[in-house]
């Protein structure tokens, strides 16, 4: 296949077909895993999946712990000598972090300052950090979010209109070298609950550092982390350590409030949990002409709280309407839409391959897990996630969150079978991909092809491809708004007015085009 001249590929959606899949999308709310939105978008991509001739569709139905939360806020009391009282402005909860009363719970509150640097699963946190705030409501900063991704992948080419890749691989890696994202928070540096919970803290409340607070309001983070239990999993009967995000300066002034010994605080944050709760995975196939015994898997995942994140499956199904209108296709083409990214303590299962090594699992492993006999057939892996991305960042004279102008990274793991090659088919056939699209008047800039660093990390539901040991080719832009459900101005949109509709186009387009020269080469080359 081949990208038409200013037009799109055989049997693939007009960009205007997609955008309104965009905007429905955005209309079914947020969408956290086994949520009501989260069951009827899966439920319409099931609708859209079935309708594509010649796929036939299964569907997985499972079962974990859900914690979705109704109401939270936070109230402090203190002398009028001391401070304010009242309500207190909060950016978002801290999820699947506990429950309250709907009277929430009260205590004094105290200041702990900045928590201590390090992952708790590295560093071992222990509660004797929390003891101050022994039955009341702590105060803790978190650190700033910032991360060097030249530790976790390397920049091998990509694509910027005039430049030679080596040197768009250049910028890119400049680029990556510091970046600050509230993403890594989550990540990188949860708070450790269990510890503040173990301690007898009976609520936390963590203040953002660094950052304005219209690049952290709403964000849904961390969605990384298990729930302050023994068992990692919430309970009816069990309420964690319920906690909240505030602003910096928020954090600041109930420090300063906090000093003076005081005052209290109310923190409430109620929650549905129900055991066994419902989700479903949605997956389905095409079947090839080659009688070649191979597969190729399309995967992305359908939780998530915005526009962005994630709309992979708005492309996976126009990727499925142009294989199937395709005169041949050399592969059996699998198509996976999994549940569980948002939860992933209860959707990850140990996919493994030595020579592919990988730190983390995405939520594609259980399904991959539960049809061991397709990934174990398959040559090659394309994920599908975070489509159009613009790219906005703090400025650092006005501290204003404000759009660059241009485009996100289109950060991609390209990566061959044998990753000792130094002939890399999947690279070579995307960054052309790319080329050719851009060349075609869909923009698709600026493009960095990527690797697992020094630290192995893979980004993104094609991490389990890649650690199964198949040739990947994985689109993972990582937006500061890439958890954010909605902002101040227009929460309702979830953010669709950051994302680019012609570069969404443009990055299907792209990865339909790679899909059709994979499946041509032999297993031998790929």
């Amino acid at each position: 296949m081949s990208v038409a001249t200013g037009g799109g590929a055989a049997g693939m959606p007009g960009l205007s077909e997609v955008w309104q899949w965009e905007e429905q999308l955005v209309g079914f709310g947020t969408r956290y895993t086994g949520s009501s939105g989260h069951a009827a978008y899966v439920d319409w991509l099931a609708g859209q999946l079935a309708a594509v001739p010649g796929v036939r569709m299964q569907t997985d139905r499972l079962t974990f712990s859900r914690w979705l939360a109704r109401d939270f806020a936070l109230t402090v009391s203190a002398p009028a000598s001391v401070g304010r009282s009242g309500p207190v402005p909060l950016t978002y909860y801290y999820p699947y972090s506990g429950q309250t009363p709907p009277g929430g719970v009260t205590g004094p509150l105290v200041d702990l300052g900045l928590y201590p640097v390090g992952n708790p699963v590295v560093s071992g946190y222990t509660e004797a950090f929390w003891t101050p705030a022994r039955g009341g409501i702590a105060v803790v900063r978190a650190v700033p979010p910032e991360f060097s991704l030249d530790l976790a992948q390397t920049a091998t080419g990509g694509y910027v209109p005039g430049q030679i890749s080596a040197l768009a691989a250049v910028d890119y890696a400049a680029y990556a070298a510091a970046l600050t994202n509230p993403l890594f928070q989550g990540i990188f540096e949860p708070v450790p609950l269990l510890d503040a919970k173990n301690a007898g803290v009976l609520g936390v409340v963590v203040a953002w550092t660094g950052l304005p607070d219209e690049e952290v309001v709403n964000q849904y983070n961390p969605f990384t982390t298990s729930y302050p239990a023994a068992s990692g999993l919430p309970s009816p009967g069990d309420p964690g350590c319920p906690a909240v995000w505030v602003g910096d300066s928020t954090g600041t002034e109930l420090a300063e409030l906090a000093a003076g010994g005081q005052a209290s605080a109310t923190l409430v944050l109620t929650a549905d949990i129900t055991a066994g709760a419902a989700t479903e995975t949605i997956w389905g196939w095409l079947e090839g002409s080659g009688n070649t015994g191979q597969n190729i898997i399309i995967n992305t995942h359908t939780d998530g709280p915005n526009a962005t994140e994630e709309n992979g499956g708005l492309g996976l199904i126009a990727l499925a309407r142009h294989l199937a209108a395709l005169p041949s296709r050399n592969r059996d083409m699998y198509f996976a839409l999994v549940t569980g990214h948002f939860q992933l303590p209860q959707f990850s299962r140990t996919i493994l391959n030595l020579a592919h090594p990988e730190v983390g699992q995405g939520a594609v492993s259980v399904w991959m897990a539960d049809h061991p006999d397709i990934y174990q057939a398959a040559v090659l892996g394309v994920t599908v996630e975070h489509l159009g991305a613009t790219m906005w960042t703090d400025d650092p004279v006005t501290g204003q969150y404000v759009p660059t102008g241009g485009s996100e990274w289109g950060a991609t793991y390209t990566m061959q079978r044998d990753i000792l090659s130094l002939v890399n088919a999947e690279q070579d056939a995307y960054l052309a991909a790319v080329a050719a699209v851009n060349a075609s008047g869909w923009p698709d800039y600026p493009v960095a092809t990527v690797r697992p660093g020094t630290l192995p990390a893979y980004f993104g539901e094609g991490s389990s491809l890649y650690a199964a040991g198949l040739g990947t080719v994985s689109l993972c832009p990582s937006p500061t708004y890439l958890l954010q459900a909605g902002d101040t101005q227009q929460p309702q949109l979830l953010d669709l007015d950051k994302l680019d509709q012609r570069l969404m186009y443009g990055q299907i387009l792209a990865l339909a085009q790679t899909i059709g020269t994979l499946d041509a080469l032999p297993a031998s080359a790929l």
